[in-house]
């Protein structure tokens, strides 16, 4: 029995041990597609989307018929009359009371319109007002996906600046433990050991400062796609990887400079084209409307209230029903106008969009170039300063070289392949941006 305790007791204590979460390992196609899940800028537009499509709907259900029943009673204090002439059969002049104290009447009445051109310019500017939503929500996807790389790629650089200076940090340790060894063997003097323990030590802030970098760059990557803040994140790839798989099927000779995939250009002129729908609509407004209507009553009229002595009546009536706007105080004009300036303005706004845009897709290219050169001549120069601190160093530990000339050595290593990363990040920026710029999405 408290064999049995003890066994439960063990298997309670193991489990809890396991509550922790686990490091959850990403690349960037799973940043992008947990971002696209949670975001809620992006599901906010996927809702306007839909409230855009229940829009049509609203506007298509206007072309069915209308049902409508209502019901009245009237109590007749002083009943209603006619006025007889003075030559009446029925008398000469005067009025008869008609009617009864009571009157009853329920009514269906139905209404379907047969022509209205306002209706059907009203179903136009819905489909249009969707295509527009749907556009924003690639735009907001567009958006979402650009900030989730530059963030991913910031992550990426704060890793890897981290370990350059972790590297840099442990060079400087190794220096300082040999000039420690050949002081000891009075092959220094002791001002090498000295500056070799502040040069040392010099670096040990700069380490600190990486690592914290690189938290807040992990914790900013978390709160864009959507995870919590206690989940222990990792990245699967680096900053040469994710470098040779984005640009590798990509020649910025060949690039696509086409604009008709660009959202910002695609959302006016679907501006453009609504406002010009609205303008139709407004006009369609003085137009004249034909719609089909019909009328049911059951009505009676009684002294009293026994309800089963009534006599109910039956009518019913059904034709057409012809509205010509004749004068509404120039509103339809007025409006149309309004559009017409407005349509004005968006087609300004158009050409000087296009010809920034223009500029900024040269630029984007010409960025991307000198980065993409950069990074050859950061590869080379990272090869040149490894070999260098080699030879400085050997040069040291037999004799030959000065501290200085390590130091140096090390300082060039350092910054080279400081400068490799921040070409290589500067290559994916420049991709990640051509990509938002030309409206292209990435295939989840």
């Amino acid at each position: 029995m408290i064999l049995s305790w003890l066994l439960i007791i063990a298997g309670l204590s193991g489990s809890h041990a396991q509550t922790p979460a686990d490091t959850l390992f990403i690349d960037l196609e799973e940043a992008m597609a947990i971002a696209r899940e949670h975001n809620p800028t992006l599901k906010v537009a996927r809702l306007d989307v839909e409230s855009a499509e229940v829009g049509v709907q609203e506007v298509r259900s206007s072309y069915l018929p209308s049902l409508n029943v209502g019901g009245n009673y009237n109590r007749n204090i002083k009943r209603p009359v006619i006025f007889l002439p003075e030559d009446s059969p029925f008398g000469d002049g005067g009025v008869i009371e008609v009617g009864s104290e009571n009157s009853f009447m329920g009514v269906l009445s139905s209404e379907m319109p047969l022509l209205n051109l306002g209706l059907n310019r009203s179903l136009r500017v819905a489909r249009k007002e969707k295509t527009l939503a749907g556009e924003q929500f690639r735009g907001s996807k567009l958006e979402l996906d650009y900030n989730v790389q530059t963030a991913f790629f910031d992550v990426l650089l704060a890793s890897e600046s981290k370990q350059v200076m972790q590297k840099s940090f442990a060079n400087a340790m190794d220096n300082l433990e040999r000039t420690r060894r050949m002081h000891d063997q009075g092959m220094v003097a002791e001002y090498d050991l000295i500056r070799a323990e502040v040069q040392a030590e010099n670096l040990r802030p700069n380490v600190m400062q990486a690592e914290n970098a690189y938290e807040v760059a992990v914790n900013y990557l978390k709160a864009l796609i959507g995870l919590d803040e206690a989940q222990p994140l990792a990245i699967r790839e680096n900053l040469s990887d994710v470098t040779v798989s984005r640009m590798s099927d990509f020649n910025i000779q060949d690039a696509d400079r086409s604009l008709q995939q660009n959202t910002d250009l695609a959302q006016m002129n679907l501006q453009l084209d609504l406002v010009g729908q609205q303008r139709e609509m407004a006009k369609a407004g003085g137009y004249p409307m034909l719609d089909l209507a019909g009328n049911y009553q059951y009505q009676t009229e009684a002294n009293h209230f026994r309800f089963s002595d009534f006599h109910w009546v039956e009518t019913f009536s059904a034709g057409l029903r012809l509205t010509i706007p004749l004068f509404n105080g120039f509103a339809v004009r007025h409006q149309t106008r309004q559009l017409e300036i407005l349509g004005d303005q968006i087609r300004l706004q158009k050409e000087f969009l296009e010809d920034n845009l223009n500029i900024q897709l040269d630029n984007i290219l010409k960025t991307m170039m000198v980065a993409m050169e950069q990074t050859s001549n950061a590869r080379s120069n990272v090869r040149m300063a490894e070999r260098g601190f080699e030879i400085a160093k050997t040069r040291y530990e037999t004799g030959q070289g000065t501290l200085m000339e390590l130091n140096d050595s090390e300082v060039a290593l350092t910054q080279a392949r400081f400068n490799l990363l921040q070409a290589k990040y500067d290559v994916l920026n420049a991709k990640a941006e051509y990509d938002k710029f030309i409206g292209e999405n990435k295939p989840l």
